[in-house]
């Protein structure tokens, strides 16, 4: 488990400097242009990839018995939250997409909607 503990700290730092990278590139990047809109969807998903990566290793940590393992869940929290608060404007295919995907959501889980079969017609020989 410890090892399993290791992997994911050195996944998590490999993605935080991925994350760095990109979000540097996107500020240099012009406002609405191609190449930010991609910088930027890119660095929400790997912002998010982060976000459940620390909370993975919280609960491993959990498990493991490690004793600071509730900051690291603490810290997932609290970059999921500055997430959610601070990225509404962005310049991303996610941009007022959140609609879009939690009403596809909805109506993946949604019971089928059962359509009565028609009444058949009267026949215009036997009246």
């Amino acid at each position: 488990m410890d090892a399993l503990s290791y992997v994911v700290s050195m996944c998590l730092f490999g993605l935080i400097l991925a994350e760095t990278v990109i979000s540097v590139r996107a500020r240099q990047a012009v406002k609405g242009s191609r190449q930010r809109y991609v910088l930027l969807t890119q660095r929400r998903i790997l912002s998010w990839t982060v976000n459940i990566g620390f909370a993975v290793q919280g609960v491993i940590g959990l498990v493991i018995g490690q004793p600071f393992s509730v900051i690291s869940l603490l810290f997932a929290v609290y970059l999921s939250w500055t997430e959610i608060k601070n990225h509404k404007d962005d310049d991303d295919w996610f941009n007022g997409r959140m609609k879009k995907i939690w009403k596809g959501v909805k109506k993946a889980f949604a019971p089928p909607i059962k359509i009565p079969a028609p009444a058949p017609s009267p026949s215009p020989v036997f009246g």
